[in-house]
């Protein structure tokens, strides 16, 4: 299937973010801490594209599988469960 231009750059910009984070917070979730299971570490916004968040860094998080399914439809859950992660990574806050 043929992307178009505007999908090829969401997605190189995407990758781009991804490995920015890995290189400062290594490969781990930043929310529970673990290396993942067979997924992998996903990037996961934390204010949800359709709820008028953006792609970039300050609303990026590495998240493991499980716990990007849980906050991906109520993000709000993750500062409510996690308030120390928004104090060892204050650029979440908007």
């Amino acid at each position: 299937m043929k992307q178009s231009p505007q999908r090829r750059r969401e997605l190189a910009l995407h990758s781009k973010l991804k490995r920015e984070l890995i290189d400062q917070y290594g490969e781990c979730c930043q929310t529970c801490g673990s290396t993942g299971d067979w997924r992998g570490i996903s990037l996961s916004h934390i204010i949800a594209l359709g709820r008028g968040g953006k792609t970039e860094r300050g609303n990026l998080i590495l998240e493991c599988g499980p716990d990007h399914e849980r906050y991906e439809k109520k993000p709000e859950l993750r500062e409510q469960e996690h308030p120390e992660l928004f104090e060892k990574y204050p650029e979440l806050r908007s």
